[in-house]
């Protein structure tokens, strides 16, 4: 005679099946889920031609990508994107004006200028002498490119400059937090001596629309397109 089993057990036995079939159930749904999701995230990003969310693989693909494109300049030349590989992504270049006090100008305050480099028209890259001035957006939401660099962008980490025709690269050798009014004007802004970069950031506590307590500059140095790699 088969082995009597009681109503309880029969029961449990029964739950446990159930439980199995909806729990396979839900994994198949889960798995397809997934595919159709990085289906998505793919040809999402074929189609910007770009990265969707920055990330590992987003980082990497772009340094290796930077170290690629880099070449040594002939001569002075006005960039039209910035490739930063620490933060997974390339972004448009604008030139700036100067406010009337003299500091250094921004991108538009817009959607758009949030993710935008601005360059200083006091040097240009690939001059061989001066200070290549960059400017870029924090915004209180950690939207902006600012947010990003302060995140992500440290000594070490390298970016390219190109309009299609050129390329300059640079590896940054300091980063530096000042009080805004602290800011060493002479020797990170200066006009004169070898080529230098730097970015120039808002920083610390926000006191209102365009005021902030802090600015974080990157200082870095031209890089020989030979040694990029």
């Amino acid at each position: 005679m088969p082995p009597r089993t009681s109503p309880t057990a029969g029961g449990r036995a029964g739950a446990r099946s159930a439980a199995a079939r909806r729990n396979g159930t839900t994994g198949l749904r889960a798995v397809a889920h997934a595919g159709v999701a990085a289906a998505l995230t793919v040809s999402l990003a074929a189609a910007l031609g770009g990265v969707v969310v920055p990330g590992a693989d987003a980082t990497t693909a772009e340094r290796v990508r930077v170290a690629a494109a880099c070449a040594t300049p002939a001569g002075p030349f006005s960039p039209t994107t910035t490739s930063i590989p620490a933060i997974g992504r390339s972004v448009g270049v604008v030139r700036v004006r100067r406010t009337p006090s003299g500091a250094v100008g921004t991108p538009p305050v817009t959607k758009r200028g949030k993710w935008l480099m601005g360059l200083d028209p006091q040097v240009r890259p690939g001059g061989g002498k001066g200070t290549v001035i960059l400017a870029a957006h924090t915004w209180p939401d950690n939207s902006a490119l600012g947010n990003a660099l302060l995140r992500s962008f440290a000594v070490g980490d390298r970016l390219l400059l190109a309009n299609g025709s050129a390329t300059a690269c640079y590896q940054v050798t300091k980063r530096k937090k000042y009080r805004a009014t602290k800011v060493p004007r002479k020797k990170a802004f200066r006009w004169w001596g070898p080529e230098q970069l730097v970015i120039v950031v808002c920083s610390g506590k926000r006191l209102g629309p365009g005021r902030w307590t802090h600015r974080t500059i990157w200082y870095a140095t031209p890089v020989d397109g030979a040694a990029t790699g």
